[in-house]
């Protein structure tokens, strides 16, 4: 079979044609005669005839000459995305003074002979505080308040949480003083054993904190509860989110986390007396960060000046991850080290400027070139280090790729000694990372680059240059304003982004959040592009989690947890922003949930005779609620469903 002819433009005669024909309104809204014997029509048929012609030529160019020609565009390989993961540290005992971790801190996985160690960097300093419990509060409905915080100063009499008998809504608030936003909070309550009822393995409570931008309670994640449901002396280590922020409750201001009775689930027992507490203390075990798959390396050296233009040195340790602000190259001069800072090419460096040009892949730092003009005259762009200046980068990252994607608590090595550090761990699988760009991939890439022409003008203009900006973006949907609403406003375009999930089967909402570094990369690179009347909104989609809930039969003589883990697997990647839908490539953007939908993607899983009962719930992903069963789950514009917990029931089982 002989090779296939690469293309560069598979647009047709009638294709150009009829783009033409839609920018006549646009930039001559007075002619409105379209007819095919108006002589204009017939000057855009012989030139879009002519363009097919150019077309039809370039489809023919060889592989390797089409390679370069991408090169000339301006198409070069997008570098590694670096996973990225929460670190939590936890303390030897705890303090009474605050702690910093600092920021670039390296944790690794267990070397083996087979393997090396995986090297992640926290990304920021963490400061671990002790915490101030300053009010301690009762609600029987989250709107009437009674005041306990007389109990944290003296010993008071048993202190009833709930009402006396305790239904969903009923809390407790503790008020903190300090922001312990990502700490690992210990409750050391002491109760008496009056809460009866409960199993004490499954106490119907949910703890929850206070998000002020969101203005809602969110889920807290609870590593222990040894007070078995608040009825004996024991502690509840919460693991605080980021999101936790100051409120009001009961007109009084602090970080609040609170304990809330909610329904019981099926074959859960609930309280039919309220616990009483005695005594209440709170104390900072640890601290959560996040992390990337990265070495940090300093001030390596890379060379000296030769005094000519164009100069190239290469880094130690490529590829490299894309340079940060504070990331950059700094050239011997009498007064010391001299900055110079990075740019995508040297088209606005003037002969001062000290400007150079990384790329990522190769680590190859290029210095100006020296270009003849068409007078005879040379021009230098961009600056040259001084002959025999010593060259070095203050700093830059190595790593990346998906072998950074490592599973949850595999990451508990600190690569050197932490005072007062007793362990560290992830608690979750890292998630985003992703290898190089393959040539193949660049390949696909540059006909939508010549259709773009480096502008976003088009909505699908701005989500194709949202793919270009970062390997970190797997998907991109952009909403552009109609005059029948006003989400978003006349001249802004909203940007929806889906980070790349490689090897995540289940995303949470924290994998499929539009990290801050992912938004701003993505931003400063339309920045460039966009027309200057038009203003960008880069955002998370709107996920509609769902949940399902299936009944099936079995055919004979098939194992029938076999069977199920087949469907939940099915429904999972079914539902997957990233690989779901009947294409598989990612749930489409606004399209609504059919329970025919599950019908069909389970009738098709092997092993599966029949389905005697399905039903979809939408889900409160912050509080974990539960809706109502219903044939259709909308999405919104510019929205994916996502998966929460799914439930397969083999009956006969």
């Amino acid at each position: 079979m002989a090779l296939p002819t690469p293309k560069l433009d598979d647009r047709s005669f009638q294709d150009i044609v009829n783009e033409a024909r839609r920018m006549i309104p646009r930039y001559c809204p007075e002619w409105t005669d379209h007819n095919l014997s108006d002589p204009g029509i017939t000057l855009v048929e012989l030139f879009s005839w002519m363009m097919e012609m150019l077309l039809y030529r370039l489809n023919r160019v060889p592989d390797k000459s089409f390679i370069t020609f991408l090169d000339l565009i301006g198409v070069q390989l997008l570098p590694p995305a670096a996973a990225r993961v929460d670190l939590t540290f936890t303390l030897t005992a705890p303090r009474t003074e605050a702690l910093v971790i600092p920021g670039g801190t390296e944790v690794a996985t267990v070397r083996t002979g087979t393997e090396e160690a995986i090297v992640f960097s926290t990304d920021r300093d963490l400061r671990i505080v002790p915490p101030t419990v300053v009010y301690f509060l009762s609600s029987p409905d989250g709107a009437a308040f009674q005041d306990h915080s007389d109990t944290l100063v003296r010993p008071m009499p048993l202190v009833p949480v709930f009402e006396q008998v305790p239904r969903p809504g009923n809390s407790l608030y503790l008020g903190f003083q300090e922001d312990l936003a990502g700490h690992a909070l210990v409750a050391s309550l002491s109760c008496s054993t009056e809460g009866i009822g409960v199993d004490p393995t499954r106490p119907p409570l949910a703890w929850e904190c206070w998000d002020s931008k969101a203005e809602a309670w969110v889920r807290v994640d609870v590593e222990r509860d040894t007070t078995g449901g608040l009825n004996r002396r024991g502690d509840v280590t919460l693991h605080l989110p980021y999101v936790f922020s100051a409120g009001e409750v009961g007109m009084k201001r602090a970080y609040w986390v609170r304990c809330r009775v909610v329904e019981p689930g099926p074959e859960q027992p609930t309280y039919t007396a309220s616990p009483k507490l005695r005594v209440l203390s709170c104390y900072t075990i640890g601290g959560t960060v996040p992390a990337t798959h990265a070495s940090v390396v300093l001030n390596e050296e890379i060379g000296r000046s030769s005094g000519k233009p164009s100069q190239v040195f290469k880094v130690a340790q490529p590829p490299m991850l894309p340079l940060e602000a504070g990331e950059a190259i700094e050239v011997e001069v009498a007064e010391g080290w001299e900055r110079w800072d990075p740019v995508p090419d040297f088209s606005a460096s003037g002969a001062d400027s000290r400007h150079f040009t990384c790329d990522p892949i190769s680590g190859e730092i290029r210095f100006g070139p020296a270009i003849r003009q068409p007078d005879g005259m040379t021009r230098q762009y961009g600056a040259i280090p001084p002959k025999g200046g010593r060259i070095r980068i203050a700093r830059y990252r190595t790593g990346g790729g998906t072998v950074g994607n490592v599973g949850p608590r595999t990451l508990t090595v600190p690569k050197s000694s932490i005072p007062f550090v007793a362990g560290v761990i992830n608690r979750e699988a890292a998630f985003g990372g992703r290898d190089a760009e393959s040539l193949d991939h660049a390949k696909m890439r540059g006909p939508r680059q010549l259709r773009t022409r480096d502008r976003a003008v088009t909505a699908e203009d701005f989500e194709i240059l949202a793919l270009e900006a970062s390997s970190s973006v797997a998907r991109a949907k952009c909403v552009q304003p109609r005059p029948d609403r006003d989400d978003p406003p006349p001249g802004t375009m909203r940007l929806f982004l889906v980070p790349t999930l490689e090897g995540v089967e289940q995303p949470t909402a924290r994998q499929l959040e539009v990290a801050k570094p992912l938004a701003e990369a993505v931003q400063k690179y339309l920045d460039e592009r966009r027309l200057l009347g038009t203003a960008l909104e880069i955002a998370t989609p709107p996920y509609t989690w769902v949940s399902v809930q299936v009944q099936i039969k079995v055919r004979e003589r098939l194992e029938a947890n076999t069977v199920r883990e087949r469907v939940e697997a099915a429904l999972y990647r079914f539902l997957h922003p990233l690989q779901g839908g009947k294409e598989e490539t990612g749930w489409p953007f606004g399209r609504p949930l059919y329970i025919a939908d599950v019908y069909q993607v389970v009738h098709g899983i092997p092993g599966v005779d029949s389905i005697s009962e399905a039903k979809i719930f939408p889900i409160d992903i912050r509080t974990g609620k539960i809706g109502e069963s219903m044939p259709l789950i909308a999405v919104p514009e510019g929205g994916l469903v996502a998966s929460y917990r799914h439930l397969v029931v083999v009956q006969g089982t």
